[in-house]
């Protein structure tokens, strides 16, 4: 199956969904550990609770949006094989 662009740019729209992909996954993890820090708030409350399942969701949300993400990445953007990363000549 020949494709109409070169590896170079293959490897680069990967390099930069890759990049977005990881970003994704570190503002859910920042959003799970802001969760996680309301639990140990001194005066934790119904109110508190009710604000760290809202952190929660969003991170949970975040999390498979990143997931669905990398599953579309990899979809579209297969990882190369190791020969077409060493063979620059496409």
């Amino acid at each position: 199956m020949s494709s109409r662009y070169t590896t170079a740019q293959l490897i680069a729209c990967r390099s930069l969904a890759m990049e977005q992909n990881k970003k994704m996954f570190a503002d859910a993890n920042a959003l799970s550990r802001a969760a996680f820090d309301v639990l140990d708030h001194p005066d934790f409350d119904s109110d508190q609770f009710h604000y760290y399942l809202h952190l929660r969701g969003k991170a949970e949300a975040l999390f498979r949006e990143a997931l669905d993400h990398f599953t579309l990445l990899n979809e579209h953007f297969p990882p190369l094989p190791a020969q077409a990363l060493l063979d620059p000549a496409d």
